[in-house]
């Protein structure tokens, strides 16, 4: 399910999204996914979608990654409330390219409504030449468990690295191996790319975060269960990436979605929203 509560008066919405707009940095990442949020809460899914996705962002559709635009533009606007709000954010040091994750509910009707749908939303974002930032990937995962509101959101302000030769076709085969490693179930290998503070979002369970809890998921994950990288994007400061790729688990075709950062002289996982149910 994807991320889809609030009121303000229009006027005072303008402002902040004219003020908003131009901020760059962490916090105009963390100010865009509140808009995105505030818009989609108080207008519709489908228009919130239509005006913060990019022209070329991808949304997942059973297996399969669709034009974000294409997909609302032919789909009827939906009663539903999407409620979601940023908990954790990181950010190219070229301020160009970012990634938030944090908790989402859903409603069928009003605001009051018990959810009757619960998840964590991942989204990367990336600001187009007019300076706006606009959201290139969003893939969410189920869950019943309820949370907690965001007290603070944890944030990851990338430092420019002193070699940035990497490309995205590196990052790919980098993807490639992780995945494999990930198949074969070798902690030993892919363990190097995970950090403390890495995410890992699931269906059926709230975020696994640092090594530990990311290494216990991750030995969970079903036999035969193969990931196949697709796409993917690197910042200008080349410190930063997004992967996304197929998840096959027998018959079922689902996908996941993955950012890189490079610091302390290496690539790492710092997000990730992996589906095989």
């Amino acid at each position: 399910m994807k991320r889809m509560s609030c009121i303000l008066p229009a006027l005072g919405f303008l402002c902040f999204a004219c003020s908003s707009a131009a901020q760059k940095g962490m916090k105009g990442l963390i100010n865009a996914e509140k808009q995105f949020a505030w818009f989609t809460a108080t207008h519709s899914i489908k228009e919130g979608f239509l005006a913060y996705m990019d022209s070329a962002g991808v949304i997942f559709r059973q297996g399969n990654a669709v034009n974000a635009l294409d997909s609302y533009r032919r789909q009827p606007n939906s009663a539903g409330i999407l409620s979601w709000e940023p908990a954790f954010a990181v950010i190219s040091a070229s301020g160009d390219m970012g990634a938030t994750t944090g908790p989402f509910e859903f409603r069928l009707k009003t605001a009051q409504d018990t959810p009757v749908g619960r998840g964590t939303f991942c989204s990367v974002w990336r600001i187009n030449r007019q300076g706006e930032w606009k959201n290139l990937a969003d893939l969410g995962s189920s869950s019943n468990h309820s949370v907690t509101p965001v007290q603070q959101v944890k944030e990851i302000v990338l430092q420019k690295p002193r070699n940035a030769e990497t490309s995205i076709d590196d990052l790919l085969l980098l993807d490639k191996k992780f995945n494999a490693a990930i198949q074969g179930k070798n902690i030993g290998a892919w363990m190097p790319f995970i950090s403390t503070d890495s995410w890992l979002n699931t269906d059926g369970q709230l975020p696994a975060t640092g090594m530990l809890q990311i290494a216990e998921r991750l030995q969970k994950i079903p036999a035969g269960m193969v990931l196949t990288p697709q796409k993917g994007e690197i910042s200008a400061a080349r410190d930063f990436a997004f992967i996304y790729g197929n998840v096959t688990n027998g018959t079922r075709l689902n996908n996941y979605l993955r950012v890189w950062i490079y610091r302390n002289m290496q690539w790492q996982v710092i997000l990730q929203t992996l589906k095989w149910e």
